[in-house]
């Protein structure tokens, strides 16, 4: 048998606080009245009086009393007696008849933490029992209950906002100085240790001959060529051509500092140029054959074999290149604005719920479950774990379910708890008035008859 919390027969002080739970504060309200009330057992009464009232009466007025009078006579007031007596032990339940402090009346309010505490034993020790809801427990198959909430489309989309907001909780985390500084130093350092030897070499001439280098100088080269037709690029090779000709002119020459300085000259030379450039970048970029194209990748092919060959010379100049590049490079900025990009995108993206990077998170959580509880030995462990965990948190906080009936309870105002312990039962207390009303009349008149019988 599961331990037990040793429950107190009064509860512990509470701390006050502001603003009250929201379902203590409901269970605080009285339940909202139905709108109509059973008044069955107080007609039952009226008609006992009235039956009795009568009766004497015509008891009163006749001289020879008729049988059947007497028996009638009897059996109201017999009525009357037991419709009175049940009203008395209805009304004692819930307060005290006609407001007059008679012992033992007003039961509920009088005995209301006694109610309570054995409303909060029967639902912890009986009802909610460990034994109860662990023999529950062996019954239920959570893998089946997980697969059928699964196929539900609005289900997989609930579960896959929390792993939204974690990742765009790291995604927030990009930015942060101490990250930026650690994929800095990383890619320094990978830099610094990228080997430079015949393997090297033999990989790069592998690399020339495959097509992903075809398709990477056609990358490169439509990059360029995209580079030659922006505004920003004319406008630089017009402040190089004047800070030529101002160099020119300052070192003695007058002609061509003269002709480069002019609007028209430095516009025909720039469109000659871009143009130029921007045509046989994508010539170069469609056509294989193209003179530009061949040009570049037997360049590299030619390098490529010198190095893995062991060319001392060709070797030499890749280290060169490389210590030149990772000493010249500034790499914070570029690493800080590619992580401010990435960043702004993902939140963009995981804050849209229909979206294609939200949709590849709602699927791989579905298939991703679906499929691994299609295994029946998993299936059968995934079932087992949330069991044992189950009981383990049934062990552990067992004691929170009479906590939260007793809360709920102490927190209802005595008469908000009568008023819901009577509208629910009403009805029924109603009938048992007019049972005593009847039943009281029947006995009445069998004791009347049996008087009459004896003379």
């Amino acid at each position: 048998m599961l331990p037990r919390p040793r429950r107190e027969l009064s509860p512990p002080p509470q701390t006050p606080i502001a603003a009250p739970h929201p379902d203590v504060a409901d269970a605080r309200r009285p339940a909202p009245r139905p709108a109509r009330r059973n008044h069955i057992g107080t007609i039952s009464l009226g008609i006992a009086i009235l039956g009795a009232i009568a009766c004497r009466a015509a008891l009163a007025l006749g001289a020879t009393p008729a049988p059947w009078l007497i028996l009638l006579s009897a059996a109201f007031e017999a009525a009357l007696v037991g419709g009175l007596a049940d009203w008395f032990a209805v009304t004692a339940l819930f307060r005290h008849p006609l407001g007059l402090p008679i012992p033992h009346t007003a039961i509920i309010p009088a005995r209301r933490q006694k109610i309570v505490e054995g409303i909060v034993s029967m639902f912890e020790d009986e009802w909610l029992s460990p034994e109860v809801i662990g023999a529950r427990l062996d019954r239920f198959a959570p893998s089946t209950v997980v697969v059928d909430w699964l196929r539900d489309r609005t289900h997989v989309q609930r579960l896959g906002e929390p792993v939204r907001d974690l990742l765009r909780a790291v995604a927030r985390m990009l930015t942060e100085p101490e990250l930026v500084e650690f994929l800095d130093r990383t890619l320094q350092d990978q830099l610094r240790e990228l080997p430079i030897d015949p393997a090297a070499g033999r990989w790069l001439a592998q690399v020339v001959e495959s097509d992903s280098a075809q398709t990477a100088f056609e990358s490169v080269a439509l990059s360029l060529a995209n580079l030659a037709e922006r505004p920003r690029t004319s406008a630089q090779l017009y402040w190089w051509l004047d800070r030529g000709a101002r160099t020119l002119r300052a070192e003695g020459k007058r002609l061509v500092p003269l002709l480069l300085r002019r609007k028209i000259v430095q516009r025909k030379i720039v469109e000659a140029a871009c143009g130029y450039a921007s045509a046989e970048l994508r010539s170069a970029a469609e056509d294989r054959e193209h003179p530009l194209r061949t040009l570049v990748l037997n360049a590299v092919r030619g390098y490529a074999s010198r190095v893995a060959a062991g060319d001392a010379e060709a070797i030499a100049q890749a280290t060169h290149l490389r210590q030149a590049v990772v000493e010249s490079l500034e790499s914070t900025p570029i690493v800080r604005d590619l992580l401010t990009q990435l960043r702004s995108r993902l939140e963009q993206d995981l804050g849209e719920s229909d979206n294609y990077l939200a949709e590849l998170i709602d699927r791989q959580l579905r298939s991703g479950i679906v499929d691994l509880l299609e295994d029946a030995e998993r299936r059968d462990s995934f079932d087992r774990w949330v069991r044992r965990t189950a009981q383990d948190l049934l062990r552990r906080h067992h004691h929170q379910i009479g906590l939260t009936v007793r809360e709920n309870l102490e927190a209802l105002e005595t008469d908000a708890l009568v008023a819901q312990i009577e509208d629910r039962v009403g009805a029924d207390l109603q009938f048992i008035r007019l049972n005593g009303a009847v039943v009281g009349g029947l006995i009445g008149l069998l004791l009347a008859a049996l008087r009459l019988a004896a003379g």
